[in-house]
């Protein structure tokens, strides 16, 4: 939260609300400038009820009792009990303002790094490596398969002939972003003796 300076004086703030305290101490704490005549104004009220409008969940004014107490306005609020007092004090607490979001605005923002992304570790025996790359291999050949029947199916007029091109074209997609998987988890393995594992671990191909 950065700090409201008025003529070297620092505002007190609570939940974004500035202490009108303050302001009227720091305007010349005349009588008639307490904050509780300004929260009386039926414009205050007004102004009050229009900022509630906006956002009904904001409580745009609040009152503290006690040593720390005192009448905690919003900005707008702060802004207009200071045009109130005088349109003198309205400029000089504006400009306190500006200040404020200017220093807000340069201060360093911190980057939201992306997260990095998730692993796992498993365990799998040479028969579920070997189901894995024989799935791998099923798939690409009936990918092969629909590539095939394009032609034919669409010198037949037939309807099946879009569904086959998209889904020949997407799911080759699949196969060839997985290969690289398989690959690596297969990898170990190349030398075993199983018979259906030598038929198949030759086919990885793109």
């Amino acid at each position: 939260m950065s700090n409201l300076q008025i003529l070297s004086t620092s505002i007190r703030q609570l939940d974004n609300l500035f202490n009108l305290k303050d302001l009227h101490i720091v305007a010349g704490n005349e009588k008639k400038h307490e904050p509780y005549l300004f929260v009386r104004l039926d414009t205050t009220k007004e102004l009050i009820e229009e900022i509630q409008k906006e956002d009904p969940t904001t409580q745009p004014l609040k009152t503290l009792r006690g040593t720390q107490g005192g009448t905690y306005a919003c900005e707008e609020l702060a802004l207009a009990y200071a045009m109130w007092i005088s349109p003198k004090f309205h400029l000089v607490v504006l400009r306190a303002f500006l200040a404020m979001h200017k220093q807000q605005n340069q201060q360093p923002k911190q980057i939201a790094l992306p997260e990095p992304e998730k692993k796992y570790t498993f365990e799998f025996t040479e028969y579920e490596l070997e189901q894995l790359t024989w799935l791998s291999f099923s798939h690409k050949q009936m990918n092969d398969l629909l590539g095939l029947l394009i032609q034919p199916l669409e010198a037949l007029g037939s309807r099946y002939s879009a569904s086959v091109y998209s889904h020949h074209h997407e799911y080759k997609r699949h196969y060839t972003e997985s290969l690289d998987t398989i690959k690596r988890l297969t990898e170990p393995f190349k030398k075993s003796d199983r018979l259906n594992w030598k038929r198949v671990i030759h086919r990885l191909t793109a």
